[in-house]
Formats: structure tokens, sequence, C-alpha cells
């Protein structure tokens, strides 16, 4: 009949075992908590349509990655639609007018304007010009945009 008692020995190794398996699962849990399970950003390349679907001397709007891709004689450039200032969209690019002499574009949360040209402040509080990203063809024939790699304003990408 002794042989079945258990022993006060053993249920206190059971009890610290225990207490250790609790005390690394926490730690466990908060260490892979710093740790994200999903990545969400958007990837970098963008695949928009054929290049004879943008008209010439046009800045069409792409609403889903906040950026416009520009047709012109020189070829396909990508500005960014973001305001360098606080991050507002733009509005669609004006043509010249009696106050500013080329195609342009104005922050509606402040009043900046920006030139179509090369993205240059037109008029403050915006710090900084509009970004230009990278455009290319897709063995499919599709224009790229890789917002990932930033360029000057004036590459553009000839079809």
């Amino acid at each position: 009949m002794e042989e079945n008692k258990v022993s006060r020995r053993s249920i206190l190794k059971m009890g610290w075992v225990a207490f250790l398996l609790s005390t690394i699962g926490v730690f466990w849990t908060n260490i892979r908590s710093l740790m994200p399970n999903v990545l969400y950003e958007p990837p970098a390349k963008v695949r928009l349509g054929l290049p004879e679907d943008y008209a010439l001397d046009s800045a069409t709007f792409v609403p889903e990655r906040k950026l416009f891709l520009v047709r012109s004689e020189g070829g396909f450039a990508c500005v960014s639609a973001i305001c360098s200032h606080l991050g507002c969209t733009i509005n669609n690019f004006d043509p010249a007018d009696a106050e500013f002499t080329e195609p342009h574009s104005h922050c509606p949360c402040h009043g900046s304007v920006f030139a179509l040209s090369d993205g240059r402040v037109l008029r403050s509080p915006a710090p900084s010009p509009l970004d230009f990203f990278q455009v290319s063809l897709s063995p499919a024939g599709r224009i790229i945009v890789d917002t990932s790699r930033k360029v000057a304003p004036e590459q553009t990408f000839k079809v």
C-alpha cells in the first residue's frame, strides 16, 4: 500500500517544474510580442497600364499609391502626390494661369503649390519639393513604378 503514495519531494519537484514552465512561457510571449507577424507595407513596385493607355501631356492620378504618372514629349515620369509639409494628398495638376506660369498643384491642407515639371515648391509652407520615382517597362509591356527608388525630376522613361 505504501508504494502508491506520492512523496512530498516529488510534489515539490512538480511544483518547481510548473513554476519554471510558466515563467518561461511569460518571457517567451513578451519576447514574441516584439516581433511582428505581418508586414503591412504595400509592395514597392506598382504595376500600371500600358503606355498607350496614357494620353500625351497628362498627369494621371493613382489613388491607391498616391502618385501621379506624367506623360510628356520626353517620356514618362512619376511624381509623389504626398505634400512634403504634413503628408496631405495634393490636388490634380491645373494648367498654367495668371498667377503660376506652368502646370501646378495645390495642397488642400495648408496651401502649398508645386510645379508639375520638377515638383519644386512654388508657394510655401512645404519645405521640400515632391519626390520623383523610377519608371520602367515590364516584360509584358506594362509600366512599372518603383517607389523605393527616387530619381531626379528630369529623369524620364522613354518608350
